[in-house]
């Protein structure tokens, strides 16, 4: 696949992801999809139900202001997404109680693809930045 080719499927999955419609995630996403949240304690998922259920948790938990590419790497049906993600977290995320805190974290995806669709999303969260911000205050 090309990159504007790459390029248009993983825009219309972040796109989903931001106005929180898990089906149109999962529109994106190859029937052997393989699906990592790198540190998830789910691991790699494979089946449509269970991602779809990663994703619900997430789109519960978080609201995006905005979401920068910073760099993007691609090569032979495979694309790197480095970019900066920025909103609020006003559930749980990554079991921390967001209390409708602003929080910004740097996200690295690693995605392939085939036939139209992403049959492999990599998902990386510095998550140190996340802990940091969405830790108690005192």
């Amino acid at each position: 696949m090309t990159p504007e080719e790459m390029n248009a499927i993983y825009t219309r999955h972040a796109a989903a992801e931001a106005n929180k419609d898990v089906a149109g995630i999962l529109a994106t996403l190859s029937d052997d999809v393989e699906h990592e949240v790198v540190g998830d304690p789910r691991g790699i998922l494979r089946d449509h139900a269970a991602i779809g259920a990663r994703y619900q948790e997430l789109v519960e938990s978080i609201d995006e202001d905005k979401f920068e590419t910073v760099h993007r790497y691609y090569g032979e049906n495979f694309m790197v997404d480095e970019s900066h993600w920025y909103g609020r977290v006003p559930g749980n995320f990554m079991g921390i109680p967001g209390n409708n805190r602003p929080v910004n974290f740097r996200i690295l995806h690693v995605c392939e693809f085939r036939d139209g669709k992403m049959t492999r999303e990599n998902v990386w969260l510095d998550v140190a930045a996340v802990m940091q911000q969405l830790a108690p205050q005192h």
